[in-house]
Parts: structure tokens; sequence; C-alpha cells
């Protein structure tokens, strides 16, 4: 396996029984890929993919190349493009495929890379491997991508639309609902999820903060012997339940110094400063809602997956703290009466 495969084996420990098992699963077919190079029937099907072009896109449809022996041969996993990013760099490219696969596998990776190089750059990402692996799985029809190919059946995402397969279709938490076809390209698309990011973490902490601020704040002014800043009816303040006038302008004003200065850092790295293109380093564009802050070091350094995983989970518990707070201030608007208040199952027997 040459020089670069002993890199596999060198990560700070030793190789478990899982890893020494992933590696003579890699030899094993490495060697049914090279024989199948020589082998006519293999490799006619090995040059009629080759000859395709990458997937070719008008708008979301494509225009597939075949699957590749790769695939054919063995399960794809996580695990598996781990092995195969022998230097860490959060993507695979030809060299490390012919570290692993063998030099006679050359034809085989060319397919490969015809049907999962989604931006050309001839390397794949973690998300153009995770779709290779629902394609396996669920069928090439929309990049194996079942929510995308419902939503399609249902009405609600156009079959030509960029969402349904190609380079915007991998982008995190996909789910193919796109009634009104907003996105009209991948750079209009990646807009809205900046936006949808930025409203995504601000009502996080807004569904955390309302309630809190509605059991706290009559106990610290009680404390303090500061004025109880809650609207009428002990609710939080906001537009419809009024109270605003209670906060110092001087909160309000360091909201603003600090929204610009979030906004301003933003647009610098959208200019090309930094971010991550998809959990790797960033080859030229800004992955929205990447603002380079990690102190903790939750996201920086994790494995691909985790990272995309990371990702997804924030912008689901973002859509999921937008509908959250649009409740509240329905709910306490309606019944003129504390979020609290109204569900004491949820606070008064735990708080």
């Amino acid at each position: 396996m040459g020089p670069k495969s002993s890199n596999v084996q060198q990560g700070g420990h030793s190789p478990t029984v899982a890893e020494h098992a992933m590696l003579r699963t890699l030899i094993g077919l490495g060697a049914v890929v090279s024989a199948a190079a020589f082998a006519p029937a293999l490799g006619a099907r090995a040059r009629g993919g080759a000859t395709s072009a990458r997937p070719r896109s008008t708008r979301g449809a494509t225009m597939q190349a075949g699957p590749s022996q790769f695939e054919k041969s063995i399960p794809l996993t996580p695990q598996i493009f781990q092995q195969l990013d022998v230097d860490g760099s959060g993507s695979v490219d030809r060299d490390e495929l012919l570290a692993v696969l063998g030099k006679n596998a050359g034809k085989d990776i060319a397919v490969l890379m015809a049907r999962a190089d989604l931006d050309g750059n001839k390397e794949l990402d973690y998300a153009e491997y995770e779709r290779v692996m629902n394609m396996q799985k669920f069928g090439d029809a929309q990049g194996g991508n079942l929510y995308v190919r419902n939503a399609i059946n249902l009405g609600l995402l156009k079959p030509d639309s960029i969402l349904a397969d190609g380079e915007a279709s991998i982008l995190v938490g996909n789910k193919g609902f796109d009634p009104f076809n907003c996105a009209t390209s991948l750079e209009t698309l990646e807009g809205y999820r900046e936006a949808e990011l930025k409203h995504g973490r601000l009502a996080m902490l807004a569904a955390a903060g309302w309630p809190v601020s509605e059991l706290v704040q009559p106990w610290l002014s009680s404390a303090l012997g500061a004025p109880n800043l809650l609207a009428a009816g002990d609710e939080a303040p906001s537009l419809l339940n009024g109270g605003l006038d209670k906060i110092s302008p001087l909160f309000f004003m360091a909201i603003i110094v600090f929204s610009a200065t979030v906004e301003a850092t933003a647009l610098t790295m959208k200019r090309g400063s930094g971010g991550r293109n998809r959990g790797r380093p960033c080859r030229g564009r800004h992955v929205p809602g990447d603002l380079g802050f990690d102190p903790l070091k939750f996201y920086v350094g994790k494995a691909p997956k985790v990272q995309r995983d990371l990702e997804l989970k924030e912008l689901n518990n973002g859509r999921l703290a937008m509908l959250a707070v649009t409740w509240y201030v329905a709910e306490e608007f309606l019944t003129k009466a504390s979020v609290v208040t109204d569900t004491p199952i949820l606070f008064n027997s735990v708080l």
C-alpha cells in the first residue's frame, strides 16, 4: 500500500481490531478493483463510465455516471472515508485513492470521480462522499436523498431545482422543501442559509431566554431592590406585549454594536479571508454561518462526519427554536398570560 498507507495507522494510537479489519477490507477491495481492470466485462463497464463527463447539471437534474467497481464491491461507511483520507485533510484525492486501491484502479477511480466530484475540484469532500453512500443505499435518483425524492413526489420541489441533485443539493439540512423555487442558484441558496442560521441562533437564545426571564426576573428584582422589567401579566417585554420602554437605551445600543460587529466579521470572511468548505479548509468560498468562533474546540479538528452532524444539529435546533419563539409570541398575545403560566407542567414542576 506504500508510504501513504502507513500514515493511516499513525494517529497517535494503536490500530483497533476494527481498524485492522477495515484495512484488510480495503486491501482486498484494491485487489478486486485492480483485477476488474483486466477483466473484459468489468473493464468495459469501467471504460463506459470513464468516458462520461462528471454529472452535468442544467439546474438540479444530472446525467449520472454509473456506479464504480469501488461502490459495487464494498458498503461505504464514514470509517472508510477516514481510511481513504490518509493525510487527514478532510477530502480524498486521486493519489490517495490510488495509494489504497492500487495503480491498476485508475479507470475505476475516474468513474468514481466523475460520479461524485460535484464541484469539479478533483477531490471528494465528506459531503460528496456522503451523497455516494446514500446513492448506494437508496438508489441514484436525487443523489439518494429520500427527503428530496418525497418532496418532488408531493409537489414541494421542482424536479429541475438545484436542490434536487448536484453541488447545491449536498448543503447540510437539504430536505427538498422549496415550493416557491427560491433557490435559483448556489450563491442565492448560500445567502438564504446564512440568514437562516443567524435567525436560528438568535431564536435558540430567545427560546431559552424568554421563559427564563419570566421565571427569574421577579425574584432577581426583589433580591436586588430593582424595578421589575416584565410587562403586564408577567410577560417578557416585546413589541406585542409592551414593556420595552422599561429597558435602558444602553442595552439596545449594545445590541446594535454587537450585531454590527458580527455582520462585519461575516462580510470579511465572505470575501475570502477565512471559513470552511463543507467541513474542510475553505477553497475560495465562504461557508454560510461560519464566523470562526469555536473557543472550546467543539468543531475544529473533528472528523468530517462529526462536523457535518454538528452543522445539521445546529440547523435543526435553530429551525425548531424559530417555531418555538413564534409560538411564544402568539400564545402570550392571545392569552394575555406568560408562557410559564400557560404551561405549568413544563416550568412549575421543574423550576
